[in-house]
């Protein structure tokens, strides 16, 4: 990793708490027109996808979920987990453009590796651990297909490696999988004022996907009683910003990103059973030579309001997602932590699982 970029993320987190008074996470959402105020310069690159011309970047995220999130093998085992740490090395490179604004990119999981904490459901950790091995021999060597637009925007994500057997099984394990690297990719998402544009001061963008929720559907749909079904992301937003602010600091283009959203899960035609509050924080270094996203850290924290029906009378169930990427030399080969089962997230260790990594 490159200690001239972790101690700019680091320094840039020490000034989250000075954003001006109108982009705080409590309040109001800042007009367009107000946040895009007295620009200190806008400066504009040749290659917008540069980011992804022949790089390798370090992935890793944190996600506490929601609810029990289900985890299956292609025969017969399965697991629900309340907390995943995942954390993967990728290799991406353009391949062609889709159009006048978005290029796909191919990116090669060179090495992979997943944390899980079980539901306490009665499911031994063996079993647990056992999938958790099978998801990532799935993984590793894998390939991951992006579409990514000119204004920082990631379109789409798929898992093209994991063979179609066409059974309901092999269709949820595809698609855990592909959400679980989802979560750890839509932190390239930060959406530019335009093409390969970035602009001093501030500006805002609404209805990000990085606000979107990991959840495990039943066969009614829901996300919680029945037997679970397959893995989904929800994302019922009522309403969504992230105000970005643009600041210089020894070389590097520093972002600043605060946000809130309101997401619904469950329900049913006369609204959502349950609301989620979400605020996110953030902080991104941009290289002002190439203008390429170098690195990045985020954190989402939410719970279910108090009349929600996943509360049910009980403490409101949390979410969180923290997460970091950093841009690797071609000679940089990090190490990555045995795959297996840990604690849950703030949970005492148990003699037979290690306690919840913290997040470096």
């Amino acid at each position: 990793m490159h200690a001239r970029g972790i101690g700019a993320v680091l320094l840039g987190l020490a000034w989250l708490g000075a954003l001006p008074r109108d982009a705080t996470a409590t309040d109001t959402p800042v007009p367009a027109a107000r946040a895009q105020r007295e620009p200190v310069e806008i400066i504009v690159y040749g290659d917008p996808f540069a980011r992804w011309d022949g790089t390798r970047w370090l992935v890793h995220t944190q996600v506490g979920m929601p609810t029990p999130f289900t985890l299956v093998a292609i025969r017969n085992k399965a697991t629900e987990v309340v907390g995943i740490d995942t954390r993967f090395v990728m290799a991406c490179e353009k391949t062609w453009r889709t159009g006048d604004h978005r290029f796909e990119v191919d990116c090669t999981l060179e090495d992979v590796s997943l944390q899980v904490a079980p539901y306490r459901n009665g499911v031994p950790d063996a079993v647990s651990a056992q999938v958790v091995t099978e998801l990532v021999g799935h993984l590793e060597g894998g390939a991951l297909q992006i579409i990514v637009s000119d204004d920082g925007r990631i379109v789409d994500i798929g898992l093209t490696s994991l063979e179609d057997e066409g059974d309901q099984r092999a269709i949820a394990l595809r698609q855990q999988a592909r959400l679980l690297l989802a979560r750890a990719m839509l932190g390239f998402q930060l959406k530019l004022p335009g093409p390969g544009r970035i602009q001093g001061g501030q500006w805002v963008e609404y209805d990000s996907p990085l606000f979107d929720l990991p959840i495990t559907t039943t066969k009614a749909g829901l996300p919680s009683g029945g037997a679970p079904r397959a893995p989904v992301t929800v994302n019922g937003i009522s309403s969504s910003y992230i105000v970005h602010q643009l600041d210089r600091y020894k070389g590097h283009l520093v972002v600043q990103s605060l946000g809130e959203a309101a997401i619904g899960i469950g329900g049913d035609a006369t609204g959502p059973a349950s609301i989620f509050q979400v605020s996110m924080d953030g902080v991104a270094l941009f290289d002002e030579g190439s203008g390429v996203l170098t690195e990045r850290v985020w954190a989402f924290r939410g719970r279910a309001s108090a009349g929600s029906a996943l509360s049910n009378g009980r403490a409101a169930p949390y979410y969180f997602n923290t997460g970091r990427f950093v841009l690797l030399g071609e000679d940089d080969h990090p190490d990555l932590p045995d795959s297996g089962v840990v604690s849950a997230p703030g949970a005492p260790s148990r003699d037979d699982a290690p306690p919840w990594p913290p997040f470096q």
